[in-house]
């Protein structure tokens, strides 16, 4: 009873408009206060022990460095490059600035590790230009925010960083384990974006000369060489993922002060400002889905599900697609990193027993989840792109439905296919 108090509490403040981390720690702290005259006596110091224990990893340092390193790209203009290289290959394709979007997202996935700040740098990019050249603006901002789903998938990934730190998986192998799946997603999306746009008769660009061609990607292939350097690294043991996203950051400190030579100071105190407010409110929801997630193991949340799931099936097949499906409902209720927080110490346990790989489902979990970014009510990309775009985020969603429907197979795809997944790791890896 105390259990479902605590989340009914939690999503009476969600749907309040709450920010999620206050969300969960107020439901958490209001489980405690009333066990304060239960039976179930807990002491309210774990409230803060489980806080700081939380955020207590060194593999968590890597994230507020992917997000400086994500914040000085966009300084440095290597979204602008990035989207200029990708205009050079397949702008004058059918769909044009469109087919420009999904591929410069799934560029810039290899450089940020971030949904969201890949949608936020190629929407301000591209959105503007779709625009004046006929693009219905919902389909252009559905385009923009479907791709950008991609960057969570391709290392380096932030949450493939924080789901290593929950359930001390490999960042490394989830970061190769995500290289294919990312690469099927992209090739999908860019064939619907393809095949709508020749449709409605989307106008394209100009077909770019071959030295054209070259210059863009000698423009660029600065900021391509990242992610050859962060995930290199990493797989061949030179650095940790903290230290791979510490290189990163310098690199493109490197790149805006002695390349491109347009990074000042104050826009680097700036970056610094940004990516400490976004890693706080990271850190903050870590923080206090930690006391969360140990209160519902404390009551059992786990058996719970495990029991109510076998009770249905025992099949693997048949778990795995009720798990898919669980995770894509949370995924439109819920953020992503709460979710992780406290499901994957819950799935984890039950699905490697069963014999699921865990990096396999580790990719699993976080495709589920991106593709909640592009679904209401939540739906963090739609809300990202709604505010630069100025569309209404149910009219975005009606033109990501084909999106959804194609991730959702991709989604499907890797889970019954272990070995689309598994490759890589098992490649690089003595697993």
């Amino acid at each position: 009873m105390l259990l479902i108090t605590m989340v009914g509490i939690l999503f009476i403040f969600s749907l309040l408009g709450m920010e999620i981390a206050w969300a969960i720690g107020l439901a958490a702290f209001g489980y405690l206060t009333i066990v304060q005259f239960t039976d179930n006596f807990t002491p309210m110091v774990l409230f803060a022990q489980q806080m700081t224990s939380g955020v207590n990893s060194y593999v968590l340092l890597a994230i507020p460095l992917f997000i400086f390193a994500g914040e000085l790209m966009n300084v440095t203009g290597v979204t602008r490059r990035i989207v200029l290289f990708a205009s050079s290959l397949v702008g004058h394709l059918n769909g044009g600035l469109a087919n420009v979007g999904v591929t410069a997202n799934f560029i810039m996935s290899g450089c940020s590790g971030s949904a969201l700040a890949d949608a936020a740098a190629t929407g301000t990019v591209l959105l503007p230009e779709m625009e004046k050249r006929g693009f219905k603006p919902a389909f252009s901002s559905a385009v923009i925010a479907s791709a950008a789903t991609v960057g969570p998938i391709v290392p380096p990934s932030i949450s493939f960083v924080l789901l290593g730190a929950i359930v001390n998986i490999s960042v490394g192998q989830l970061f190769l384990g995500g290289v294919i799946p990312g690469m099927i997603m992209f090739i999908s999306m860019f064939g619907v974006t393809w095949w709508i746009c020749r449709s409605r008769k989307y106008p394209v660009e100009q077909r770019t000369t071959k030295q054209e061609r070259f210059s863009a990607f000698i423009d660029g292939i600065p900021a391509l060489i990242a992610p050859g350097i962060i995930v290199g690294a990493i797989i061949f043991g030179v650095a940790t993922p903290t230290e791979s996203a510490a290189v990163a950051a310098f690199y493109v400190l490197f790149l805006g002060i002695f390349v491109y030579r347009n990074l000042s100071i104050m826009q680097i105190l700036n970056a610094a400002s940004l990516a400490a407010v976004s890693t706080s409110v990271i850190m903050l929801t870590v923080a206090t889905s930690k006391i969360f997630a140990w209160l519902a193991v404390k009551e059992n949340l786990g058996v719970i599900l495990i029991n109510g799931m076998l009770s249905i099936t025992d099949e693997l097949w048949a778990l795995l697609l009720i798990i898919n499906a669980l995770l894509l409902l949370l995924g439109m209720i819920m953020e992503i990193l709460p979710i992780m927080l406290i499901m994957a110490p819950v799935l984890f346990p039950l699905l490697t027993g069963l014999g699921v790989d865990e990096v396999h489902f580790g990719v699993v979990m976080v495709l589920n989840l991106m593709i909640g970014m592009i679904t209401p009510p939540i739906g963090l990309n739609l809300f990202i792109i709604s505010s630069i775009g100025g569309v209404g985020v149910i009219e975005i969603f009606k033109e990501v439905v084909p999106y959804f429907f194609i991730l959702v197979g991709v989604l499907l795809l890797i889970t019954y296919i272990p070995a689309i997944t598994l490759f890589l790791p098992e490649l690089f890896f003595d697993r």
